[in-house]
């Protein structure tokens, strides 16, 4: 890897966007690289005091706009570009494209807009439980650079990548895993074709004898795959039902579904039944998603604040068999939330309780709706706290109060993780 850095920075001025952890990870490798002209960071913070001696900074409200002065940039995926790609003068490109250069013939590259994180979590499990030399990195909140050394001759490597980490690349995985394509992101991407066209880069570039592992719904949107095309199905998985394994921690049939893929993708490494089922046992589910969060007053709470999409709220809601109270909203990103409100009003839920600026719109589309006397009442709050104290005076033993926004976090919370927990500690006061 290292000498595809050199070969690509060497006698060039070369910039590193954005100084998070990715950002300093690049700073790493491409000073252990040398052989630059010049070196960099850009980033909105003033991180001058950050960065090592002899890297230099562009800070400020303008810190897009040095781009050209550069002839090559290392973008992390935090960073929203302010034109198209193509307006640049300068070489863009990424840790998640040199990694892929570098090592895509052993990376399993998992992808989707809702369970890449269970899914690669779980394949990196199950191929650990195998035996097998695995390393794990990408979306989840390691850098790829990170974990280069690690590597060796049979290292299996498993990656998650977000939409952002797939958007500009020209090189795919080996193993590409394309979960599912729902509508996200779009205060980024502004349609659902480009965030869905980003997605489809995990296998674009694939050659006839890489393989690609997705649904036919996801081929019949977005196109064929130059490689192998396995479409998986629970039918082919010797786990169909999680009700059959009560040693089994995850819930709900979209986990089954994701379980499946990774059965298809373990097989091909030599992973047998009875391993795959003794993994899957042995696996604990990520927090905020689908988490149990307690029994209080003889209601149980669940924690998806994972949550952004109108289908992962339904698969939750499904999942969970005695949920009677139902959490959504929260940043206004312009999502269709038509089948969300139909849904809930021939659903067995007893309350639809809305918060924040989606929220609104949500209790609006779903008070204009015609609906039988016996679907279930909206309720509208103002925020998480408004919206707990909601739920727990309706909530009666035995029912489950269950947090699942179908919307993003931003604006009102850090990120996910932070609503998760402020839920957790709301429920418990």
């Amino acid at each position: 890897m290292i000498n595809i850095i050199k070969d690509l920075i060497s006698g060039k001025r070369v910039c590193v966007l954005g100084y998070g952890r990715e950002g300093q990870s690049s700073v790493k490798r491409i000073m252990e690289a040398g052989g630059y002209k010049s070196l960099t960071v850009s980033d909105k913070r003033d991180v001058s005091a950050d960065v090592p001696a002899g890297v230099s900074c562009v800070s400020g409200d303008g810190y897009l706009d040095c781009l050209d002065d550069y002839d090559v940039v290392f973008k992390t995926p935090g960073i929203v570009l302010n034109k198209d790609i193509a307006e640049y003068k300068c070489e863009i490109t990424s840790q998640t494209e040199v990694f892929m250069q570098a090592f895509g013939d052993r990376i399993i590259g998992i992808t989707g807009t809702k369970g890449k994180s269970t899914t690669s979590s779980l394949m990196y499990h199950v191929l650990k439980t195998a035996g097998l030399d695995t390393v794990f990195a990408g979306n989840i909140g390691i850098p790829v650079f990170d974990i280069a050394d690690e590597i060796k001759a049979g290292t299996v490597v498993v990656i998650e990548l977000s939409c952002h980490q797939l958007e500009y690349i020209k090189t795919s995985p080996h193993t590409a895993v394309l979960l599912n394509v729902y509508e996200d992101h779009l205060d980024h991407y502004g349609t659902r074709e480009k965030y869905g066209l980003a997605k489809k880069n995990i296998y674009k570039f694939q050659k006839n004898t890489d393989v690609l592992y997705t649904l036919p719904e996801v081929i019949e949107e977005w196109g064929e795959a130059p490689s192998e095309t396995v479409y998986v199905a629970r039918e082919d998985s010797p786990v169909k039902s999680f009700e059959d394994y009560p040693a089994i921690k995850l819930k709900g049939a979209h986990n089954v579904l994701n379980a499946a893929f990774v059965y298809d993708v373990v097989k091909r490494y030599g992973v047998s039944a009875e391993t795959f089922i003794k993994a899957l046992e042995t696996f604990e589910p990520l927090p905020h998603r689908l988490e149990y969060a307690g029994t209080f007053h003889g209601v149980d709470f669940y924690d998806d604040s994972i949550s952004t999409t109108v289908k992962s709220a339904i698969s939750a809601v499904e999942s969970i068999k005695n949920s009677a109270i139902l959490l959504v909203g929260g940043m206004e990103r312009g999502i269709e939330y038509e089948e969300l409100v139909e849904y809930v009003a021939q659903s067995r839920l007893k309350y639809l309780i809305c918060m924040y600026e989606s929220g609104k719109r949500v209790y609006d589309m779903y008070e204009a709706l015609d609906k039988p006397e016996s679907a279930p009442k909206a309720v509208l709050v103002s925020d998480l706290e408004g919206a707990v104290k909601a739920s727990l005076d309706r909530a009666e033993a035995g029912e489950a109060v269950l947090l699942s926004p179908a919307a993003a976090s931003y604006g009102y919370f850090k990120n996910f993780e932070e609503r998760g927990d402020v839920f957790k500690k709301l429920i418990k006061k």
